[in-house]
């Protein structure tokens, strides 16, 4: 069998380019979201309108948590909450969700978002009081 080294070279720069076009036309935005025991901590608070691809990685050693996208202008101290603390999410417009992730179990989370203020929770019991919730902008 011969190999031809030009050909292969060649297929090779064509699938570099074609994947260096495919980033450039507006590939999802990939955010990394880390739930650890009390907190979400993303690696960017802002992504641009139309597919958003959240990264979500259960850090904790023990604790089951929830991921939940909300669309709302609300800061986290006026979203509402039941007599437990728990966010009342029926009251709000939920854009997707991961739940139950197990510790150190990882998911993703595609989703199509407009321009707007968001949300994002724990709303397990207990979670969101201990202050598992972020807020994150999508801009135009």
């Amino acid at each position: 069998m011969v190999i031809d080294v030009r050909k292969l070279l060649m297929l090779s720069v064509a699938s570099l380019l074609a994947l260096t076009l495919l980033a450039a036309c507006g590939g999802p935005s990939g955010i990394t979201a880390d739930l650890t025991d009390i907190s979400i901590q993303l690696s960017s608070n802002t992504a641009k309108t139309g597919d958003v691809l959240f990264h979500i990685k259960n850090t904790s050693a023990s604790e089951i948590h929830e991921f939940v996208v909300l669309q709302t202008d609300l800061s986290a101290d006026q979203l509402p909450l039941d007599a437990d603390g728990n966010v009342e999410e029926d009251k709000l417009t939920s854009m997707g969700e991961k739940g139950d992730l197990a510790a150190g179990q990882s998911a993703d989370l595609a989703l199509k978002l407009p321009a707007g203020h968001y949300m994002l929770i724990c709303n397990l019991p207990g979670h969101f009081k201990l202050g598992m919730h972020t807020a994150f902008t999508v801009t135009p």
